[in-house]
């Protein structure tokens, strides 16, 4: 078919869910994605 078997926005978003998910051990990592996304 062409395509991967998981997308970019796939990686990200399982990325992102699994730092929510852990937020009490991932604080910092949660802070560098706000910051990233927030594009400042």
């Amino acid at each position: 078919h062409g395509r991967r078997a998981k997308s970019i926005f796939r990686y990200g978003f399982d990325h992102l869910r699994s730092i929510v998910n852990d937020l009490d051990l991932k604080h910092s990592e949660f802070l560098q994605a706000l910051h990233f996304l927030s594009c400042t």
